[in-house]
């Protein structure tokens, strides 16, 4: 099969099953909510297991963000998921 044919089909697949999810949300009346935490789940994994400065660098990969701005959403992080 032709690539350029099978990603046109994937599309369109991928269109039809976010017409059925909107069309739920409607007739359950509910409202996706993501979860913003999912991104950073290798961030938590190292600071639960108390590896800080991964945390951060981390961070910084998938984010692409600054040391500085790094720091501080880890330091959110850490406030929540954090060993006590």
């Amino acid at each position: 099969m032709n690539a350029e044919i099978e990603i046109t089909q994937l599309r369109s697949r991928v269109a039809q099953l976010e017409a059925q999810l909107a069309f739920l949300y409607r007739h359950l009346g509910v409202t996706y909510v993501p979860d913003p935490d999912i991104i950073n789940q290798p961030v938590i994994d190292l600071i639960k297991s108390g590896n800080y400065m991964d945390a951060i660098k981390a961070y910084m990969d998938i984010h692409k963000a600054s040391l500085s701005n790094a720091k501080t959403a880890v330091d959110t992080l850490n406030s929540k998921y954090g060993r006590s």
